[in-house]
C-alpha cells in the first residue's frame, strides 16, 4: 500500500515540476514550454487512465482491447495535445531554419 502512494506521489510530483519548469527562460528561449506543460498533463491522467483501464478489464470476457479502450478513452485527448505540441515545436523549428 505504501508504494502504491509513493509511485502516486512520485507521478504528480513529477507532472507538478514539468508545470513550474515550463515557465523557466531556458525552456521558453526553446519554445518548449508547450511540450513541457503537455507533458505534465499526460501524467497527471495516467493513473486515472490506467484505473480505467483496468476496471474496462473486470469483466471474465474483456481482452486488452477493452483496457486500451477505457486507457484511450482518458488519455486520448492529453495524447492528442501532446501531439499537436510536438508538430507544432517540429514546424517552428523547421521553418526558422529556413
Amino acid at each position: 500500500m505504501v508504494i502504491f502512494y509513493v509511485i502516486l506521489f512520485l507521478i504528480f510530483g513529477t507532472a507538478i515540476f514539468l508545470f513550474f519548469l515550463s515557465g523557466t527562460s531556458k525552456i521558453k528561449a526553446k519554445n518548449l514550454s508547450l511540450i513541457m506543460v503537455c507533458l505534465g498533463i499526460n501524467l497527471l491522467t495516467s493513473p486515472m487512465a490506467f484505473f480505467i483501464g483496468g476496471m474496462a478489464t473486470a469483466p471474465p470476457d474483456s481482452t486488452t482491447l477493452d483496457f486500451f479502450g477505457g486507457f484511450l478513452f482518458i488519455q486520448g485527448i492529453p495524447l492528442l495535445l501532446l501531439l499537436a505540441a510536438f508538430l507544432k515545436f517540429a514546424l517552428t523549428k523547421k521553418t526558422k531554419q529556413v
